[in-house]
């Protein structure tokens, strides 16, 4: 069976535990980008909302815009857009169906800015993960982009997530309807304030005088959004078929662990999520800035050396001395000392509940997961650490050789030849300025959209080339070894 409205016929289940159905919920909230993330954090939380019997008006509404996002709906419509939550660690297995999806709109862009423009819909968010967003190591947007200038010239036709935003705000503006607040939950510094960037920007360049009204009346609030969630394989299929008897084909299996702290600025009402464990503050950035560097940073570090070790999981990886004895100087030498001056948070207190996190062996995080998309990912997580250490006069070798890490797992290929399958955007030319960089180092550090000018900074630049000429000639545990020493 596969699993459906009626799963509480199922007696794995207590009925008691639920106190609402898909049939109480309207939508108020349509979703971009819905996978396993989005699952497992927003539609949780509003689910254990719901729960309580409040602010049903908020029922969620899945959208995409890729092929992707095709796949995912078709396959959520054959389970009534539910979704088994597996949460677990050395202690407990927990379970639970959420029916906060009550619908998931056909991907296309027409019905999608139709479905937008319904004045029930309050809140637009967004998980459309790092790299689409359209900007450069520095934060800044890439308005030249094909994808963007094709909206430009197009407004009545757009293809990004962004110009169909801007369509439908324009549209909701001229039927006197108000704007829905912009919340993104994407692992992005200030990502409200990036979306903002991104949104008055281009509308700017599609209408001026919208541009100005979305500034002036449209909310993005910064947000931080936190719990592990790695892909679900067949065996975790298995476990819900064998255990619970049905079949659903879009499972999460997650930690237990989840945070999720926003900016309390919203232009047209918010569920009440502060009764469900969100916190709302005036100002993230301490916040924000912890989890990126050090949750995320930790990931981006331990990546590159990992799958070169053939390391498949996090959890091995810390179990690996090399690696392990390679992240604590990493974050304790390197990344905490610039963070402790810049927030007042117990930073050692969060970095021992990061590496338990990360210890859990039951979620089976893999190490292909934290590798993907790594062009993306490593200015936010590791470039702007290696920025500020160099500016607050603090010893960086470690990030630095993160970097040069990263350089040779771009090559797509270990030590004893075997490929890595890399899932990044621009792998191919990765790999060609690798292979250039066995020869010629610095070729690799001048990306500049990744790198910004470090390559110019003799310290960087020198530190970078070192260990990669080490990698190269000593192999990369004895590069990491020799790390670790210092």
């Amino acid at each position: 069976m596969i699993l459906n409205k009626n799963f509480l016929e199922n007696k794995s289940f207590n009925k008691a535990d639920y106190n609402y159905n898909q049939a109480d919920l309207t939508a108020g909230i349509i979703h971009i980008g819905v996978g396993n993330f989005h699952r497992s954090h927003e539609a949780y939380y509003l689910d254990a909302l719901f729960n309580k019997r409040k602010d049903l008006n908020y029922g969620i509404v899945g959208a995409g815009l890729r092929e992707y996002d095709s796949f995912m709906r078709n396959d959520l419509l054959k389970q009534d857009c539910l979704t088994t939550v597996v949460s677990r660690d050395s202690e407990t297995t927990s379970v639970r169906v959420l029916q906060s999806m009550i619908d998931f709109i056909e991907v296309d862009n027409k019905l999608l800015v139709e479905s937008l423009i319904n004045e029930n819909i309050k809140i637009v968010s967004l998980t459309i993960t790092e790299g689409g967003y359209y900007i450069d190591s520095y934060g800044n947007f890439n308005i030249q982009n094909e994808e963007i200038q094709a909206d430009i010239k197009n407004p009545d036709s757009p293809n990004t997530a962004f110009g169909i935003l801007i369509k439908a705000l324009k549209i909701r503006k001229e039927k006197g309807l108000a704007p829905f607040t912009l919340l993104t939950c994407d692992n992005i510094a200030h990502n409200g304030d990036v979306l903002k960037n991104v949104v008055v920007k281009l509308s700017a360049a599609i209408d001026p005088a919208l541009s100005e009204y979305i500034e002036k009346n449209v909310a993005f609030p910064n947000s931080m959004v936190d719990r592990i969630t790695p892909t679900a394989t067949d065996a975790d299929r298995a476990f819900i078929q064998s255990e619970y008897g049905y079949i659903d084909n879009r499972p999460v299996f997650c930690e237990p662990f989840i945070q999720w702290i926003i900016e309390d600025n919203f232009c047209n009402g918010r569920p009440a999520l502060e009764e469900v464990g969100v916190m709302f503050v005036e100002d993230i950035e301490a916040y924000e800035l912890m989890k990126i560097r050090m949750l995320n940073g930790s990931h981006a570090a331990i990546s590159s050396v990992s799958a070169l070790l053939n390391i498949d999981y996090v959890h091995e990886a810390l179990e690996h001395k090399t690696v392990k004895t390679f992240l604590d100087n990493i974050m304790n030498k390197e990344v905490i000392p610039v963070l402790k001056n810049i927030i007042d948070v117990d930073l050692d207190k969060y970095y021992n509940t990061v590496l338990n996190r990360f210890a859990n062996p039951y979620i089976k995080d893999t190490i292909t997961r934290i590798c993907f998309d790594n062009s993306n990912k490593q200015p936010k997580f590791i470039i702007d650490s290696i920025k500020s250490g160099i500016k607050n006069n603090v010893n960086v070798d470690g990030l630095i050789l993160t970097c040069a890490l990263w350089c040779r797992y771009s090559i797509g290929t270990d030590e004893n030849n075997k490929a890595i399958d890399i899932n990044d955007g621009r792998k191919d030319k990765l790999k060609e300025l690798a292979l250039e960089a066995k020869t010629n180092p610095i070729v690799f550090i001048q990306m500049e959209d990744i790198y910004g000018n470090l390559a110019q900074n003799e310290y960087f630049a020198n530190t970078f080339s070192k260990f990669l000429n080490s990698i190269w000639e000593n192999g990369v545990e004895n590069t990491v070894i020799n790390y670790n020493k210092q």
